[in-house]
């Protein structure tokens, strides 16, 4: 329940599977098993990527 909670808030699939402590995406998956392909997938995709500054971690 709790996977399919952050994933429905948009949470992306291998950010859930730290947080559950599983070490293979596979075994996240079972417990997503109950939800449509499609909206995992539309649920990934609507995520926007995240962000870097172009100046991240660049020393002047």
């Amino acid at each position: 329940a709790h996977a399919v909670e952050l994933l429905h808030e948009g949470i992306p699939l291998p950010l859930i599977q730290r947080q559950l402590g599983h070490a293979h995406l596979s075994t996240t998956g079972t417990y997503l098993q109950g939800i449509d392909t499609e909206e995992i997938i539309s649920t990934v995709h609507a995520r926007r990527a995240p962000m870097m500054h172009a100046s991240a971690g660049l020393t002047l």
